[in-house]
């Protein structure tokens, strides 16, 4: 499970309507057995144990493998707990993150005393991701690339402004080599001038739109037609 993201923008949302609470956290007396079994049955990666209603940690289903005495108590393999947790975000992005770091499909929720509250889900926050104007908007993807000591959010963001398009996000989707690489979603399909502005500010484009290929065809058609005509 691979997800690289750096949102530097998106939409609030009220994420407490997508707590879940279908499955109870475990405790240090269930045996090793009982949580294999429930791993068994649900295809998570990971779930909380909770102890007097505090989080003690996550416990992995790969962990649990090479375990043979079943019917010890987790509580002899506290060890293996990792611990990571969320109160309610301000927004998804970051929870995705949170996901992404722990290479996990749970992330527990804790208020501010860390009493254990329920979990997120990663499908039902990528979902609701996915319905986002980010993505699901009629919009146009391109990628960029500057060095990595010469670009700024903010002067990308002002180029797209002053094309009076709409800039749904970006995100830092690659960094090597001293340079960098930024994902652009804009709300229109014909982004040529858009592109233009970024180039002369010294911005490669990665990716480029068919409308944008084909202009490029025509100019290099007509500097080759004008080298002819002038010989």
């Amino acid at each position: 499970m691979n997800i690289d993201i750096n949102i530097l923008y998106s939409h609030s949302m009220n994420l407490t309507d997508f707590i879940t609470t279908d499955y109870k956290a475990f405790h240090l007396e269930n045996s090793i057995a009982e949580v294999k079994l429930f791993f068994n049955d649900l295809s998570f990666t990971h779930f909380p144990v909770v102890e007097n209603e505090k989080l003690l940690g996550m416990l992995a289903e790969s962990d649990l493998k090479n375990l043979t005495d079943n019917e010890r108590q987790i509580a002899s393999i506290q060890h293996l707990f990792t611990f990571y947790k969320t109160t309610i975000p301000d927004n998804y992005l970051d929870l995705i993150s949170l996901f992404a770091k722990n290479d996990t499909d749970i992330v527990p929720i804790v208020d501010l005393e860390d009493n254990y509250l329920g979990y997120f889900e990663l499908n039902d926050i990528l979902h609701l991701f996915s319905n986002s104007p980010f993505l699901s908007q009629s919009s146009t993807t391109l990628i960029i690339e500057k060095e990595a000591n010469s670009y700024s959010m903010s002067e990308i963001a002002q180029i797209i402004a002053t094309n009076n398009i709409p800039l749904l996000g970006m995100y830092l989707s690659d960094a090597t080599n001293n340079r960098i690489q930024i994902t652009l979603r804009v709300a229109a399909e014909n982004v040529n001038e858009v592109i233009q502005s970024l180039r002369r500010y010294e911005y490669h484009i990665v990716t480029q739109n068919t409308d944008d290929l084909h202009l490029e065809e025509l100019k290099d058609r007509s500097n080759y037609l004008h080298k002819y005509l002038s010989m």
